[in-house]
């Protein structure tokens, strides 16, 4: 069993696309039930709006404000606000403000620390891995969202 006791510092960092992502519990030490990553989103970045088929998620905004976008809902999230993205529906994230937005990511079932670990290690490059690894994992890309989020919260990928 990993600590049970989590320092404010402490966990394994990676970065997933733009997102510096420290994991700060791991599925192993709650049975694989869920893990919790810490990430931040610098200003002027978007979040690939994507949809999860096996996996749903919480994100809990620690400081910053933190757009959101979960399905036809859109809004600002600021520091103690939660954002429930459950699996099927479409979501993104991103920062249109001036400060660093860092929240806490919670994932159930916990194996999509997994995603984040094999995703953080894949080649810009390799789009082919990219989609394999998102097939594996029940990702999918939501384009259509890119063009509209990016021009009216002035962010982009």
């Amino acid at each position: 069993m990993n600590e049970p006791r989590v320092g404010p510092q402490a966990g394994q960092q990676v970065v997933v696309g733009a997102l510096p992502t420290t994991f700060r519990v791991l599925a192993a030490t709650v049975g694989g039930a869920y893990s919790i990553v810490e990430q931040v989103v610098q200003p002027g970045t978007l979040v690939w709006p994507h949809v999860h088929t096996d996996h749903d998620q919480v994100a809990i905004v620690l400081s910053g404000e933190l757009g959101v976008r979960v399905g036809d809902r859109e809004w600002t999230a600021t520091a103690g606000e939660v954002a429930v993205r459950p699996r099927f529906v479409p979501h993104t994230v991103w920062n249109a403000g001036s400060e660093p937005a860092r929240f806490l990511e919670i994932s159930s079932p916990g194996n999509f620390e997994d995603y984040f670990h094999r995703l953080a290690a894949t080649a810009p490059d390799d789009k082919r891995g990219r989609e394999r690894l998102q097939s594996e994992f029940g990702v999918s890309a939501v384009d259509a969202w890119i063009a509209d989020l990016g021009e009216r919260h002035a962010v982009k990928l």
